[in-house]
């Protein structure tokens, strides 16, 4: 299982590093979409600079998961990225077009990637979470959550 994950994460970090760096310094043409309303929220995105954003969260996540560092907070760094990707490839593109498999494929690399991580956010739904300082001693910390 181990190595599936490693694979995953290979290939993930292959899709968003070239994609990511494609936007700075062009690998290839960059697609604009073949519907009007795919083209339309491309256009949007580039005018208002957010797509500038989306490249460099691309960028940099992949290159966290290519080298295995916080892999879980890039995961949840780029998951708004991969479910637009996802949305634009099948949605807006075409639910049975070439572009929805690449969609469907940087969503489930992310989903699968995020259940193998999922000790790692365990924590975030816990019902009732005791609020804990950043930089407190290990010490500290049992003692301020019996006052709790």
């Amino acid at each position: 299982m181990r190595y599936a994950v490693w694979l995953v994460r290979l290939i993930y970090a292959g899709w968003m590093i070239p994609a990511g760096l494609n936007h700075f310094y062009q690998l290839y043409p960059q697609p604009l979409g073949n519907e009007p309303i795919s083209i339309a929220v491309f256009t949007a995105l580039l005018d208002s600079g957010l797509f500038t954003l989306v490249k460099a969260v691309e960028l940099l996540a992949g290159v966290m998961l290519l080298v295995g560092w916080r892999v879980p907070l890039a995961l949840i760094m780029v998951l708004p990225v991969s479910f637009t990707v996802w949305y634009w490839d099948t949605e807006l593109q075409g639910w049975w077009t070439t572009s929805a498999v690449y969609g469907w494929a940087v969503g489930g690399c992310n989903t699968v990637l995020l259940l193998a991580y999922w000790d790692c956010y365990r924590d975030f739904f816990t019902r009732h979470a005791v609020p804990r300082l950043p930089f407190a001693s290990a010490s500290e910390a049992p003692a301020r959550e019996a006052q709790a």
